[in-house]
């Protein structure tokens, strides 16, 4: 390495920085400066190349590319980041990736993948509530009912399931094309577009829901294992597909919570074939289970939560996806 002022060839002093024997000037490394460089750009935010998070972290280009990302948070062990990726059969599937990585070599430890606006608006929006009725601690102080005062938007989403339902109920008729559906043992199925609405208790209609028809309240009811909820958010349900954000803790010590990104998925072949879900022992609940590769995807810092929305709005807009603002109180 050379003196940029004096051209003359530098002398190590500890590894990573020389200084000059002409005029003693002292100069670190370039990788130390491209280290600095890096953690600059995490600090503000900004979107890192792609081939950065291939390089540095455990992403199989075999089944996905990284477009660029932003990184949360980083340590020596631990590495959480928001990424833009596309498949690498279908450059067209573009998504975003909520990555976990562990270790010092970052190997993979848990994943999100948001498809669309909708979801990704949901994300956001949940996130939001739950940095408000949330203290560092990760204490409640929301509410699991909303006010009784509701929006006319909210009363014409209320209106709009309920009228699904009424006319599944009543006439068979498909929540998605208007159609008609057959009768089976224990769900009905569109003949026309191939809706599924499955029968539960009762006869009552299971059907998918909007993600823009989702009410986004607090709730605790969920099918998590292990760990007991102290409230969460569901940002997208269809019959065999359930996302949510839910602040956990352990029976063990129930002073310790963290927030946790869930994401299951269950067969519905057995329910259409037996009529029964397949449980499938204390893996399970209600026959959801964890979708495979989803991993462990847990925030313990609740100061991360506003950055972590500032990317997931950045992402959005690099894809063209329009994200509703939130509203003013």
């Amino acid at each position: 390495m050379k003196c940029p002022s004096c051209d003359v060839e530098m002398e190590p002093l500890v590894e990573g920085i020389f200084q000059c024997p002409k005029c003693r000037k002292i100069v670190k490394s370039k990788e130390e400066t491209i280290e600095e460089q890096e953690a600059a750009q995490i600090e503000e935010g900004g979107f890192q190349d792609g081939e950065y998070f291939h390089n540095h972290a455990s992403i199989n280009k075999q089944y996905e590319i990284c477009e660029k990302g932003i990184t949360i948070n980083k340590t020596d062990s631990r590495w959480f980041s928001v990424l833009i990726c596309h498949s690498a059969y279908l450059k067209t599937e573009r998504y975003i990736r909520l990555s976990w990585w562990k270790k010092s070599f970052y190997r993979h430890a848990g994943m999100m993948k948001i498809y669309n606006a909708e979801v990704l608006n949901n994300l956001v929006k949940a996130l939001q509530k739950i940095d408000d009725d949330f203290d560092e601690f990760w204490t409640f102080h929301g509410k699991f009912r909303e006010d009784k005062s509701q929006s006319e938007e909210d009363k014409l989403r209320e209106e709009k399931l309920d009228l699904i339902k009424y006319r599944i109920i009543e006439n068979r008729t498909c929540p998605s094309c208007q159609n008609r559906m057959d009768k089976k043992k224990s769900h009905y199925e569109c003949t026309n577009c191939g809706e599924i609405v499955i029968l539960e208790g009762y006869n009552q209609p299971v059907f998918n829901i909007n993600a823009s028809d989702l009410k986004l309240n607090f709730q605790a009811s969920f099918p998590i294992n292990f760990y007991l909820p102290v409230s969460g958010i569901t940002i997208k349900w269809l019959m065999g597909e359930w996302k949510a954000l839910a602040v956990i803790y352990s029976k063990d010590n129930p002073n310790k919570k963290w927030l946790r990104f869930y994401w299951w998925t269950r067969d519905l072949k057995n329910v259409m074939k037996y009529g029964y879900r397949d449980i499938g022992g204390d893996s399970t609940k209600m026959g959801w289970k964890a979708k495979a590769g989803s991993g462990t995807t847990n925030l313990y810092n609740k100061d991360l939560i506003k950055p972590l929305i500032q990317a997931l709005k950045k992402t959005g807009k690099e894809l063209g996806w329009n994200l509703q603002e939130k509203e003013s109180e």
